[in-house]
């Protein structure tokens, strides 16, 4: 089936239902901490999606249209060096906040490797070709970020706290332009895959830690209500750098 942005929306639909589906049935009413989430086991909702996602895309055959076929080309660390910095940070924060149990620590990893897989898949795989194919690489790649910002807005059905998950959201719309040029520049959807894992299990790590430490529970986010927006803002500044030439040098095609 080709790729296009109905099927990719379709795609979007089937996969947004499988893991909110399955983890509002597991909790009932119940409001969820994010970081209860994915400190206590393999998340059920997690691990569908992106078992949902690994048999869509080798059944449809789109391993190699969506970036999973090749791993990064050169030049990769001239891309993601800013993100890296951010990784550092995270590694110091989560070190001096006090590391979560090993169990903790391997779960969190487990999970949040799960949602690097899934949401880059989604969104830097397959909805950013086929808003390619139907509109041209500008549509893709804001196309791509918008709705990457606006699930997280859905966040508000599982954790009860809209203004948390709109923080999020923006967060995520301004990250996802970076995360689109590590795509296109990379030429390999693995390298946003780690990338996006890692950043993930660095904030879980020092909330875990944060809230071992104050012996309560802390929200993912340990920088300040607007921490996440305020590191998101030069990743997306920097992302729209490495996409000046978007137009030319992907306008046809991309690996």
């Amino acid at each position: 089936m080709k790729l296009t942005a109905l099927v990719a929306i379709g795609v979007y639909l089937i996969w947004q239902a499988i893991g909110l589906g399955i983890q509002k049935f597991g909790s009932g009413s119940e409001e969820i901490d994010l970081l209860d989430l994915v400190k206590h086991g393999i998340s059920p909702s997690l691990g569908a999606a992106s078992l949902f996602l690994l048999a869509t895309v080798l059944v449809m055959r789109w391993w190699r249209e969506v970036g999973l076929a090749q791993g990064p080309q050169r030049g990769t660390l001239k891309v993601i060096w800013p993100w890296l910095l951010f990784l550092a940070l995270f590694a110091v924060s989560a070190l001096g906040a006090g590391m979560p149990p090993a169990t903790v620590t391997l779960f969190i990893l487990a999970n949040t490797m799960m949602v690097g897989w899934s949401e880059e898949v989604m969104f830097r795989g397959i909805i950013l070709r086929g808003l390619f194919r139907s509109g041209g690489i500008w549509v893709a790649i804001f196309g791509s970020s918008v709705l990457f910002g606006a699930i997280h807005v859905l966040n508000v059905f599982l954790t009860g706290d809209l203004r948390g998950a709109v923080i999020q959201a923006g967060a995520a719309f301004l990250s996802g332009i970076f995360l689109a040029a590590v795509r296109l520049r990379t030429g390999s959807l693995w390298t946003g895959i780690v990338l996006h894992g890692l950043w993930d299990a660095g904030t879980f790590f020092i909330a875990a830690g944060g809230a071992a430490a104050a012996g309560a529970a802390a929200g993912p986010t340990a920088f300040g209500d607007y921490g996440s927006i305020v590191m998101s803002l030069p990743l997306f500044l920097l992302g729209l750098y490495f996409l000046r030439h978007a137009g030319r040098d992907y306008g046809k095609d991309y690996a």
